[in-house]
């Protein structure tokens, strides 16, 4: 079911807290309940998505960093076991 412009505009005004807050209090006509239904549904799903790329980025920079660690210690640690 797709979501009417108007209450798109309101539930992205009120945001995912709001909406769930009212939805779960049984404040909305039957129409509206649903398409609030599909648009948490929606922010949950791009939530999700923005959260897995974050994750990656993350551990993507983490692997960079162990490496650059690891070569930039690489002398030091090569005198110590020389000696």
């Amino acid at each position: 079911m797709s979501v009417r412009p108007e209450s798109r505009a309101k539930f992205e005004k009120q945001g995912v807290f709001l909406t769930r807050l009212e939805f779960q209090s049984g404040n909305m006509v039957p129409p509206e309940n649903r398409e609030a239904v599909t648009w948490l549904a929606e922010q949950e799903h791009k939530n999700k998505w923005q959260e897995t790329v974050r994750y990656w980025w993350m551990l993507g920079f983490t692997i960079v960093a162990a490496a650059t660690a690891t070569i930039g210690a690489w002398p030091v640690v090569k005198a110590w076991l020389t000696n």
